[in-house]
């Protein structure tokens, strides 16, 4: 049997929001395997070496006792041998429990909204600090292209033209008729607070490639206005 695979920075959030909120019980308390549950509802348990192994509620204990090993406010010791992404997760989180406990809420909201759409990973997800899941869903909005299209005539019959709102180049003036009409979408909630709630037309920005790729790097990710103050 395969062994099961390494717990992912989903997970991770997930199950340190549960530690910061009840510390270290066993694998029979009510919320452990409630986690358990979910995690293995999760897109990413495809993978599952083990199945009947996989996040199960002493496996989720364990992980918790990983958690409470990097805690300088436990009183015991824990349990030391966990993975890398523990720290990384605890150093990024621990000390903002408010923030932790957001993303964790919005994790849990695109699950059960669109789980089942959830499952295709997507390059670069790995480095975001809201887990892959809250990522796949952001890409899912800034796909969407009625939505988009409706966006776009709109800015169209405002001001007539589609320039980036954080460095406005606009395609249109670039490139003649080829470029007209043309422009990425960027959402502008943070993933934490954009949860699975409906888009509107307000919650998009319109932006060049380039900056919509400086929109998706750093932690946290830049606003639409903080990037474009890097400019000046």
């Amino acid at each position: 049997m395969a062994r099961n695979p390494n717990w992912t920075r989903d997970e991770l959030i997930l199950a340190l929001d549960l530690y910061l909120r009840v510390g270290q019980p066993g694998p029979e308390h009510a919320e452990v395997v409630e986690l358990s549950g979910f995690l293995r509802s999760l897109p990413l348990a495809n993978s599952a070496g083990d199945p009947d192994k996989y996040r199960n509620p002493d496996g989720v204990s364990m992980k918790l006792g990983n958690y409470a090993a990097l805690d300088p406010a436990y009183e015991g010791v824990g349990l030391e041998r966990g993975g890398r992404g523990d720290a990384v997760v605890w150093d990024e989180f621990a000390h903002n429990p408010e923030r932790l406990h957001a993303v964790a809420g919005a994790l849990r909201a695109v699950v059960r909204a669109n789980g089942d759409e959830l499952g295709t990973p997507e390059e670069g997800e790995d480095s975001v600090p809201e887990g892959a899941l809250l990522f796949r869903q952001h890409l899912r909005r800034e796909r969407n292209q009625s939505l988009i299209r409706r966006k776009k005539v709109t800015v169209l019959e405002a001001i007539g033209r589609l320039s980036c709102e954080v460095c406005n180049f606009d395609f249109g003036a670039r490139y003649g008729p080829h470029g007209y009409g043309y422009a990425e979408c960027h959402h502008r909630l943070p993933l934490s607070m954009a949860g699975a709630s409906r888009t509107y037309l307000k919650d998009l920005a319109v932006v060049c490639a380039n900056c919509h790729r400086m929109l998706h790097r750093g932690n946290p990710w830049p606003s639409v206005n903080s990037l474009r103050e890097m400019l000046h």
